[in-house]
C-alpha cells in the first residue's frame, strides 16, 4: 500500500510509534525522538492519553496531508492531530495554529580520526540524511554546496551513503562500522555519546508545533500545555534550546 513508508529492514523502526490509536494523535519530527518517552509521561500524568509517532519531517508533511504510516504490512490511517515540523514545511499546511518551539544546530559523529569540517568528509565512508525527506538532509547540502563545492558529485561518490531514517540508520552504522562518520544533530550525537564535531561554519535548524484543523478538544488543550514550562525543561534537559514565547 501507498503511503508514508518507514519499512526499514535490520533497523529498529517500530520503536517510533507508541501509545493507542484512540488517543490524541501526535506525528512529530524523528530528531526528538530520545525525548518522547519521558514527554509520554509527562503527557499522561496530566491526565492524556497519547498516540506518538517519531518519523522524518518530509513523512510527517504526508502524514499530515492525509497518507498512512505504513510498517511492512501494517497500515496506521489515523490522521495526526498535533504534528511537528521545521518552520519552512509548516507552510505548505492549512493549521489551526501553531508555535515555534527549539532549535539546534548540526554536528558530524565520527569513529577513529577527527572530522573538524563538513568538507572533511570527502573521502570518508559517510552516512548523510536525504534532503528530500529530513529538514537536516536539506541545511547540510546548502552547507555543502557553500562551503564545499559539488554536493551531487559528493553524493554520487560510492562511499556516502544516503539515509532513509537517519535517527534510526546513522548511530547503528557507526557502531558496527558500517561508516567512519554522520551528519546529526547536534542534539542526538550528544544523546548517542559518540565522538561529535559542530562546525563553526554551521546552520541552525527551527521546529514548530502545530494544531491541524480537524484536531478535537482534548487535542487543543495538550496543544496548550506544550506551551508549558514542564515541557520546556524537559526539552532543554536533552540540549534543545527552546525558544517558544511563554
Amino acid at each position: 500500500m501507498s503511503g508514508a513508508d518507514i519499512t526499514l529492514p535490520s533497523f529498529n523502526v517500530i520503536s517510533d510509534v507508541r501509545g493507542p490509536l484512540s488517543g490524541v494523535k501526535m506525528s512529530l519530527a524523528g530528531n526528538q525522538w530520545f525525548v518522547i518517552n519521558e514527554l509520554l509521561n509527562l503527557l499522561r500524568a496530566r491526565g492524556f492519553t497519547v498516540y506518538v509517532e517519531t518519523i522524518p519531517p518530509g513523512l510527517v508533511l504526508r502524514r499530515a496531508l492525509g497518507e498512512p504510516l505504513v510498517i511492512g504490512d501494517l497500515v496506521i490511517d489515523v490522521r495526526p492531530e498535533i504534528v511537528s515540523l521545521p518552520t519552512g514545511m509548516l507552510e505548505k499546511l492549512s493549521v489551526r495554529d501553531k508555535f515555534e518551539y527549539v532549535e539546534n544546530d548540526l554536528a558530524i559523529v565520527y569513529s577513529g580520526e577527527p572530522v573538524n569540517d563538513w568538507c572533511e568528509l570527502r573521502g570518508r565512508r559517510v552516512a548523510i540524511p536525504n534532503p528530500i525527506t529530513e529538514g537536516i538532509g536539506e541545511l547540510f547540502r546548502e552547507l555543502y554546496t557553500e562551503y564545499c563545492g559539488d554536493y551531487a558529485e559528493f553524493i554520487g561518490r560510492g562511499s556516502v551513503y544516503l539515509t532513509r531514517i537517519h535517527h534510526r540508520e546513522i548511530p547503528q552504522l557507526l557502531q558496527n562500522g558500517v561508516i567512519d562518520a554522520g551528519v546529526v544533530w547536534r542534539t542526538e550525537a550528544i544523546y548517542w555519546g559518540f565522538k561529535y564535531t559542530a562546525p563553526p561554519r554551521n546552520k541552525t535548524g527551527k521546529l514548530a508545533f502545530a494544531l491541524m484543523p480537524w484536531a478535537g478538544e482534548e487535542a487543543a488543550r495538550l496543544f496548550e500545555f506544550l506551551r508549558s514550562d514542564d515541557v520546556k525543561h524537559l526539552y532543554e534537559k536533552y540540549g534543545f534550546k527552546w525558544i517558544a514565547k511563554p
